[in-house]
C-alpha cells in the first residue's frame, strides 16, 4: 500500500507499476527509489463511421421519399438498420441531416447540401463502374437513352424488350420530353445518347442521321386516307398544336407559311396526351409524325391524312456529347435502335438513314 490510498505491484524484477487512487500508473518506480513517471491511461475515442457509398445511396432514397417507413421498403432494409445508418452519417458529418415529423422526415440545410453532393458522388461511381465494365466483351452498366415523346411509346417498349434479350448486364434508363428539353439534358451530360430533331443550332454534340418522316394531319375517325391541302385543314376547325419553341411546332409552322392564306386558328396545349385527348374528342386537329398515332389508328381511334409538301417533314439524328468516349453499351444502344428502326420503317412509315449520310 502507497500513500494516499495507492497500491504498489511488481511488474518485473526491480521494477513496479504504482497505481494510486485515481487509478493512474506510476510507471518505472525503482527499488532505490527514483522518480516515478506518471502515466496516464486514457479513455478510448469515440469510434467514428466512416461514409461509405451504401450509406449515401440510402440516405439519397431517404431525402426523396421523405420517409424511412418508404424507404427501408424499397431498399429492403430493416427500418432500425436503416436509422443506425442516418445517425452514423450524422455522427460522422457533425450535423443532423434530417428533422422527423408525424408524417416522416424533411432534410435539414446540411441534409440539404449533402444531398446534391451525394447524387453527384453517386453518378462518378456508377460512371467509374460503366467504364471498368465497358471493357468486357459484354457491354453492360448504364445508359441513359433521351426520346422525344412522340416516338417514345412506339420505340421504347420494343427497345427495352431487345436490350434485354441480348445484353442483360445492360441497365437502359429511357427518357422522354420534348426536344429541347432532351437536347439541353445531352449537352449537360445527363444523357448518354438521345434522338433530336435535325437542327442547325444543335451544338457540339457529335450527331448522325437515323430517320426521316413525313407528318400527317390527324383527327378523329373518319377523316380519310385523301392528301388534305392546307385550305382542307383550316376549314375543319383549330389546329392544336405545343407552343413555340417546340421543334416539332416550329416545323408545322414553317410548312403553313408557304401557304399564301390565312393560317388556321392555333389553340397551344404543351402535352401530347392531352392533344391526342382533345382531338379524340373532336376538340380539333392536329399534326404529327404518324408513327405517333400509329396504335390509336389501328384501333381506329383516331384517323390521318397525308399533307401535301416537302416542309411537312421532320429528320431526326442519334447524338451523344462530344466530349465523351461513348461505352461499349452506348454503342450497343445505338446499334440496336438503328436495327429497330429499319424493322419497323415500312409500318411507321420511317425512312431508315444511313449513319453515315
Amino acid at each position: 500500500m502507497m500513500p494516499n490510498g495507492g497500491q504498489c505491484v511488481q511488474d518485473r524484477p526491480h521494477r513496479f507499476l504504482m497505481l494510486n487512487r485515481h487509478g493512474l500508473a506510476l510507471k518505472g518506480m525503482r527499488l532505490d527509489g527514483d522518480r516515478p513517471h506518471v502515466h496516464r491511461v486514457h479513455q478510448p475515442a469515440r469510434p467514428r463511421h466512416a461514409m461509405t457509398i451504401v450509406q449515401l445511396s440510402n440516405f439519397v432514397r431517404i431525402a426523396e421519399l421523405k420517409s424511412l417507413s418508404k424507404a427501408a421498403a424499397v431498399i429492403r432494409i430493416a427500418q432500425p438498420a436503416l436509422s443506425r445508418q442516418l445517425r452514423h452519417l450524422e455522427d460522422e458529418l457533425g450535423a443532423p441531416l434530417v428533422v422527423r415529423h408525424a408524417w416522416g422526415v424533411s432534410l435539414t440545410a446540411a441534409g440539404e447540401a449533402l444531398l446534391v453532393s451525394a447524387r453527384r458522388v453517386l453518378l462518378e461511381v456508377e460512371g467509374a463502374r460503366d467504364a471498368v465494365q465497358a471493357l468486357a466483351a459484354d457491354p453492360a452498366g448504364r445508359v441513359a437513352f433521351g426520346v422525344p415523346t412522340s416516338l417514345a411509346a412506339v420505340l421504347l417498349p420494343e427497345l427495352g424488350a431487345s436490350l434485354r434479350d441480348k445484353y442483360p448486364r445492360l441497365k437502359p434508363h429511357f427518357v422522354d420530353g420534348f426536344s429541347a428539353v432532351l437536347h439541353a439534358r445531352t449537352l449537360a451530360g445527363d444523357l448518354d445518347l438521345a434522338a433530336l430533331y435535325d437542327d442547325r443550332t444543335i451544338g457540339p454534340l457529335a450527331t448522325a442521321p437515323l430517320l426521316s418522316e413525313a407528318l400527317v394531319l390527324v383527327g378523329p375517325p373518319g377523316l380519310g386516307n385523301a392528301d388534305a391541302a392546307i385550305t382542307e385543314i383550316r376549314g375543319i376547325g383549330p389546329l392544336i398544336l405545343p407552343a413555340r419553341p417546340n421543334r416539332l411546332r416550329l416545323i408545322i409552322d414553317e410548312g403553313l407559311s408557304q401557304n399564301d392564306s390565312e393560317p388556321p386558328s392555333i389553340v397551344e396545349v404543351d402535352s401530347l396526351p392531352a392533344i391526342i385527348a382533345m382531338v379524340r374528342r373532336g376538340a380539333g386537329f392536329t399534326v404529327l409524325p404518324y408513327s405517333t398515332v400509329a396504335l390509336e389508328v389501328c384501333r381506329d381511334e383516331l384517323s390521318v391524312r397525308s399533307l401535301p409538301g416537302e416542309h411537312f417533314a421532320r429528320t431526326l439524328l442519334l447524338v451523344r456529347p462530344v466530349d465523351r468516349q461513348p461505352t461499349a453499351a452506348v454503342l450497343a444502344v445505338e446499334k440496336e435502335v438503328r436495327a429497330l428502326v429499319r424493322q419497323m420503317a415500312d409500318k411507321m412509315r420511317w425512312t431508315s438513314l444511313p449513319a453515315s449520310v
